[in-house]
């Protein structure tokens, strides 16, 4: 046995950056039982001779829990990113097992992804916390023949079982459909799974993956990250054919299909992967469905005139009338008239925030999330508690990329917002100020 030097490592780069929970923590590594003709980890390691799917390499648990003391208790791990922790050998090794018992106990967060259904045995569930564990099995087709010809894990038939008897139980789990391959799916199989999240990765292919795994490439005509991807378009049709779950989330690599899902489809734009998360570690406050409502941008620059201002609580006084949800920093002057305006008339809003700002809510603005009115949401990162000029204009950025149409006030000519709504399509209540 070889031990696993690598176990721990806070992923960087393109993934880095699109990824919720790129810390990931493998109990085993350097090859996976599973081996997988699709796999993203095999294609990187075998040509470096750093794949061995019969013998894995071994974690040690002594260095992971000195590794665990050091978390903070905000922080979400992930087992199973680079191969998975519930391969045969961890009936042999407990690796995992031992894991889970230290991740209890020092109250972290685990992100647990696997092909396996033995974590749904008697023996895991007795030790998985569940106010700690978040569980997705990968599901990658609905006939287990088929499966077999292209893995080597559990068929799929005792995946959803696992994912099924989870859920029964109270668990944060996900059916994670991952890789997607459309043609690999019966829809009717996957829409009767009694879960109610589901978690969409599609394939991704590189030249390793195309030799091994022989499917129809035609339709991977988009190239970007040094793989090969199905078109955005493509990719919206055969989401819409997922249905029978509540909640539904992607996990994407290319850009701007990241964008599309991150704020127009996926359940939690702030988390794709959609983890049922205690108060205190939740990107919001409020009722999530007001995100999939129609949605008005407002932004207005620090100054407004005050022409500008009685046009401003006219339009905002007709959109709560006409059903819309505003979304807004509300943190300039005209901005917060507008929020004022909402609350008093019973309208609704997203308000996006810093989640060290909104963690200590305002009294004034309880009774509308009560009323689920009121949606607090943070895309940024837990460190980040302040709007400085940057934080404003991702905050900004991203406002203007979640909604469907664009209203504006007084914007300051060459200004932040003025730059940010080039080549978009907007509506003027005020003027550019000098």
């Amino acid at each position: 046995m070889k031990e696993y030097q690598s176990f721990f490592k806070t992923v960087d780069g393109n993934e880095g950056e699109k990824c919720h929970y790129s810390t990931r923590l493998d109990t085993y590594g350097c090859g996976c039982f599973h081996d997988c003709k699709y796999c993203y980890a095999k294609s990187l390691l075998e040509f470096r001779g750093f794949w061995n799917p019969k013998e894995p390499r071994v974690a040690n648990i002594k260095k992971i829990e000195n590794k665990i003391k050091t978390l903070p208790k905000n922080m979400v791990v992930r087992m199973g990113g680079m191969t998975d922790c519930f391969q045969p050998c961890e009936s042999k090794y407990k690796i995992t097992y031992q894991t889970i018992q230290l991740l209890n106990k020092y109250s972290i967060h685990y992100l647990i992804v696997t092909k396996s259904n033995l974590i749904a045995t008697d023996e895991y569930m007795r030790i998985l916390d569940k106010n700690l564990a978040h569980i997705q099995i990968t599901v990658t087709s609905t006939d287990d023949n088929l499966a077999r010809t292209y893995e080597d894990a559990a068929i799929p038939s005792l995946r959803i079982a696992a994912i099924e008897k989870l859920h029964a139980n109270g668990f944060d789990v996900t059916l994670r459909l991952s890789p997607f391959i459309p043609e690999y799916i019966d829809f009717n199989i996957l829409q009767s799974v009694k879960c109610n999240k589901i978690l969409v990765e599609f394939l991704r292919v590189n030249s390793s993956i195309k030799k091994i795994f022989p499917i129809d490439y035609t339709p991977y005509t988009h190239y970007e990250g040094g793989y090969r991807h199905l078109p955005l378009d493509v990719k919206k049709q055969w989401i819409e054919k997922i249905t029978g779950f509540e909640q539904l989330s992607v996990c994407e690599d290319c850009s701007d299909a990241y964008l599309y899902w991150k704020t127009r489809k996926n359940n939690n734009p702030c988390d794709c992967c959609n983890l049922t998360m205690p108060d205190e570690l939740k990107s919001y406050i409020g009722d999530l469905k007001l995100w999939k409502t129609e949605k008005i941008a407002f932004l207005n620059s620090q100054i407004c005139a005050d022409a500008t201002m009685e046009r401003v609580k006219t339009w905002a006084d007709n959109a709560i009338k006409d059903g819309y949800t505003i979304v807004s920093g509300f943190q300039s002057k005209a901005e917060r008239a507008v929020l004022k305006e909402i609350l008093k008339n019973n309208g609704k809003a997203v308000m996006v925030l810093p989640r060290k700002i909104f963690a200590a809510t305002p009294k004034q603005y309880e009774a509308a999330i009560n009323e689920r009115r009121l949606l607090i949401i943070s895309p940024f990162d837990l460190e980040i508690s302040a709007i400085t000029r940057n934080a404003a204009k991702d905050r900004n950025q991203f406002i203007l990329d979640s909604c469907d149409k664009i209203v504006v006030g007084d914007i300051t000519s060459g200004g932040m917002l003025d730059s940010l709504l080039q080549k978009r399509a907007y509506i003027m209540l005020g003027s550019k100020l000098k």
